[in-house]
């Protein structure tokens, strides 16, 4: 049987916030030696977070496909720019600020993949990120443009690194929501964990 308590999902949290730390410091030594690393932006951070938590079996999709999704794939670690240029406009930060935290070295690493939904044209309109570690997966910055929200694309992508994560051993899958994007994960399965508070990255 499978650990899905919220103590265990908050380990894995902790270990994906320090791989994902060490991957950024791994870059910063090997680009700028002198320049400090860049605080994170805040990615929809600007409300009280609410820790949610999942079975991740046995998933079916929970809604029809965009009429205009073409496909959701994993980005290259070449591919930073435009992962940093979606999340940017979808959380209306500036890309160079994601792209500091997300960079090619970061997305190369095996075990956090960057995700984006395009369009037929090939256009990237929705993004995110999953962290597979111990067994869990994080979900983290789901985001979509303004211009194609709530047509199903953040819905699509999230599904779909669900399943990635699965298929990568991952039996439980974790994130933090806020007020507003609590409901939107509720419909995909996800459950508030009250008896938690969320760990602040060191």
């Amino acid at each position: 049987m499978h650990d899905t308590s919220t103590a265990s999902s908050l380990r894995a949290f902790r270990a994906a916030l320090d791989l994902l730390a060490s991957s950024r410091r791994r870059s910063h030594l090997r680009s700028r030696p002198r320049q400090r690393p860049a605080a994170a932006p805040a990615l929809g951070l600007g409300e009280a977070q609410i820790f949610m938590v999942a079975a991740n079996q046995g998933r079916r999709s929970t809604g029809s496909v965009p009429d205009g999704l073409a496909l959701v794939r994993r980005l290259a670690s070449d591919e930073y720019e435009t992962f940093a240029d979606v999340i940017g406009r979808a959380f209306d930060v500036p890309a160079e600020e994601v792209a500091r935290v997300y960079t090619a070295e970061v997305l190369a690493n095996p075990l956090i993949g960057a995700y984006v939904a395009e369009t037929g044209n090939g256009t990237p309109v929705a993004a995110g990120v999953g962290i597979v570690q111990d067994g869990h997966l994080g979900i983290a910055n789901v985001g979509t443009v303004p211009a194609f929200r709530r047509q199903g694309y953040a819905r699509v992508l999230t599904e779909t690194i669900l399943r990635r994560g699965a298929l990568a051993g991952a039996h439980t899958a974790y994130l933090h929501a806020g007020d507003t994007t609590a409901p939107f994960f509720e419909r995909l399965g996800f459950t508030a964990r009250t008896d938690s508070t969320m760990p602040r990255a060191s």
